[in-house]
């Protein structure tokens, strides 16, 4: 034994003691490579007893699925090893054509005084994990470069002071800037300034740890001015002792969409003003024709009736003046319903109570309670012409379908907003969760409802059960150039 040759016997012991507890798979080779020596760490390895494996060449040591290509291999190593080169190699062994074990292999040739050979250190680490992980990591950074190339989502990564450290090719394309460009920037420099509060509010508690994540949707500056408007999802990345790293951010265009939407509501404006138009037209067609028409019919029959001597003929034609009288009444009434003459000179408020004075007169069995602000002309025209059809309708439903007794209608203002509240104690119903399971039921009524606050920029609240009565709640604003229709060039 080489050890022996060079160790006393205590020394020859600790040598043995060392050497087995060596960790690594740790063999010494005579000058012909063969086995001289091998600890347990090999021999675990190897699978095989010392005994089976001393003297054999390294190369011939029946390795556990160590491929011929390999063994190849080791014989050249063990060669250049006896040339006296240190050679290092990566062996394989796998069981059943799956990767058992990665050795980083390495035969280190030592000499004596007269530069002779006298034996070769072989000795092989377990890189298994290492290699395995470096794969891993290889495959999971090329996926994720490949995602970030060719997404077609924009791609941002920020630091925690919110300076861009990347933006992937799709963000650059959106905006127009070149990565340079944008890197030059912090996030909130090419965000409109009126998301920048909640931009930077958002940004703050996610970096705070208030918030793992959030989305918005908010617009961006581009390059050449416009508008790009964008669907942002942002998360924390956080080490492993919880520190934060960067902000990950996934940007979808959405311009598209929202310049499509804003058309819709420009369009259901221009129909919703169109169709307002065609209810002063029609009122007008009737106050100037059908209804003065009967009303000169009236005067031509009484000036018949004066005329006539004979009592039947005067008593039928008072019967057909009433008729006459009755019909001009219920056109001039069709004519208030299709434009109320109050409501444009002289306010909302003073409209209501008008029309209301009409239902309590037709309808003594309902009780109306008003309590209305008076809001004069600070209400723009628009929204009080959808306020009052809201009213209108609210006020038919209840006629209609609620059986109540009493209906409530409330209307205040503050520097903002317009509301008006219409509650009666009727019998209720069960409200969906959806506008169109209300159409589906055939309450069109109260998706009209729905439909004349968007077209203001308002919105609407109902509140009803089975039993307990319908409380409608509308606010609208009071400036409406917020909310007027936008432009092609206001969107993009």
């Amino acid at each position: 034994m080489i050890s022996s040759r060079i160790m006393g016997p205590q020394e020859n012991q600790w040598f043995d003691e060392f050497f087995d507890a060596t960790y690594q798979l740790t063999m010494i080779l005579d000058a012909r490579g063969r086995v001289a020596k091998a600890n347990q760490a090999a021999l675990e390895i190897i699978n095989k007893s010392r005994e089976e494996i001393v003297g054999l060449p390294l190369w011939g040591i029946p390795w556990p699925a160590l491929a011929r290509q390999s063994k190849q291999l080791l014989k050249r190593a063990v060669d250049q090893a006896i040339q006296g080169l240190f050679v290092r190699q990566e062996l394989e062994l796998r069981q059943r054509r799956r990767l058992a074990r990665i050795l980083d292999f390495s035969l280190k040739p030592i000499f004596d005084e007269g530069n002779v050979l006298r034996f070769i250190l072989a000795e092989g680490r377990d890189i298994t994990i290492y290699k395995l992980t470096s794969e891993a990591l290889y495959q999971s950074e090329a996926r994720f470069k490949s995602i970030y190339e060719k997404s077609a989502l924009g791609i941002l990564i920020k630091n925690v002071d919110g300076k861009l450290i990347d933006c992937n090719p799709a963000f650059q394309s959106m905006l127009g800037y070149s990565a340079e460009e944008s890197l030059q920037s912090d996030y909130l420099a090419i965000t409109h300034p009126l998301d920048r509060g909640i931009s930077r509010k958002l940004f703050n508690e996610l970096i705070a740890g208030k918030r793992n994540n959030y989305f918005i949707e908010k617009r961006y500056l581009s390059k050449d001015g416009s508008i790009v408007w964008a669907r942002v999802t942002s998360s924390l990345v956080v080490s492993s002792d919880g520190e934060s790293q960067f902000v990950l951010a996934m940007v979808e265009n959405i311009t598209t969409q929202k310049q499509f939407e804003a058309e819709m509501v420009e369009l259901r404006q221009r129909l919703m003003h169109g169709r307002e138009m065609e209810r002063l037209r029609i009122a007008q067609d009737i106050h100037d024709g059908p209804l003065q028409e009967l009303i000169g019919v009236s005067y031509q029959l009484q000036a018949f009736e004066n005329a006539s001597q004979v009592d039947s003929d005067q008593e039928q034609l008072h019967t057909i003046q009433d008729s006459i009288h009755q019909l001009a009444k219920s056109l001039r009434g069709l004519c208030g319903e299709l434009r109320p003459p109050n409501l444009i000179p002289f306010g909302l408020e003073k409209t209501i109570k008008s029309h209301a004075e009409d239902i309590q007169k037709a309808h003594p069995e309902l009780e109306v309670k008003l309590s209305l602000s008076d809001d004069g002309l600070e209400i723009p025209e628009q929204a009080r012409i959808a306020l009052f059809r809201i009213y209108q309708e609210a006020v038919h439903n209840i006629i209609r379908h609620a059986q109540a007794k009493t209906v409530n209608v409330r209307l205040w203002l503050n520097k903002e907003y317009a509301f008006l509240e219409i509650q009666d104690d009727g019998v209720g119903f069960e409200l969906p969760n959806r506008w169109i399971k209300l159409a589906r039921q055939g309450h069109l009524g109260l998706v009209g409802v729905q439909e004349r606050a968007k077209e203001v920029g308002g919105n609407v609240e109902i509140e009803t059960a089975p039993g307990q009565g319908t409380r409608i709640r509308t606010a609208v604003p009071l400036n409406m150039e917020v909310f007027q229709a936008p432009g092609e060039e206001r969107i993009l």
